[in-house]
């Protein structure tokens, strides 16, 4: 298994805000409303397609619950995977999930996690959903042994009381720059990961 254990490449330590796009959106003006056609927009129908033939829960819509805290994912366990080698139900490191700043408005969210080694930086996040159920959206440069990777990053569950339930985490590599060293998993492929009591509690 490459070391990039997605999640352990997890993810050490980043802030992610929300920043200008690469279509030139910024925090005040970035157009997302939380539909499925704004997600597609921001990652890609092909990314989209990617993480609902892993199962991924994408919660869609513009009034998600208010998640900023801190919550624990233990025992974190392989759901589902694209990698070749995969096997479903083996346990990957703990996730602490920090989540700050939410913007009800342009339905923007900081984000900062720690599970590995990896230093990552992120490029921009979007929150969407209804009711007490959220997914957020994000992507990431991960640098790891001299080496830098672009992945996308998304989290969906459903905010409980004193925690979050049913928490899913997922990772798709974009592009590994050609993995000199052969570290991260390959290109078009990934993981979701979920919490195997089902309760990620707030710490």
């Amino acid at each position: 298994m490459k070391r990039i254990i997605l999640l352990a490449i997890a993810f050490s330590t980043v802030l992610v805000s929300c920043k200008k796009d690469d279509n030139g959106k910024s925090d005040d003006d970035s157009g997302f409303d939380g539909s499925i056609q704004d997600i597609e927009d921001f990652y890609s129908s092909d990314i989209v397609d990617a993480l609902d033939n892993l199962d991924f829960d994408i919660n869609t819509g513009n009034n998600p619950p208010n998640i900023e805290g801190v919550y624990f994912v233990s025992p974190s366990i392989l759901q589902a995977s694209s990698v070749p080698g995969d096997t479903p139900g083996i346990q990957f490191p703990d996730i602490t999930m920090n989540f700050s700043n939410q913007d009800s408005d342009n339905l923007t969210i900081d984000f900062t996690g720690d599970s590995g080694p990896e230093v990552y930086d992120g490029d921009g996040s979007f929150i969407s959903g209804d009711n007490n159920r959220f997914s957020v959206f994000l992507i990431i440069n991960v640098t790891s042994g001299g080496q830098t990777a672009e992945t996308t990053f998304a989290i969906s569950g459903q905010l409980g009381d004193d925690g979050i339930e049913n928490v899913q985490v997922a990772v798709l590599m974009l592009d590994d720059n050609g993995d000199p060293g052969d570290y991260f998993i390959e290109n078009n492929t990934g993981r979701v990961l979920y919490d195997e009591d089902g309760f990620s509690p707030e710490i």
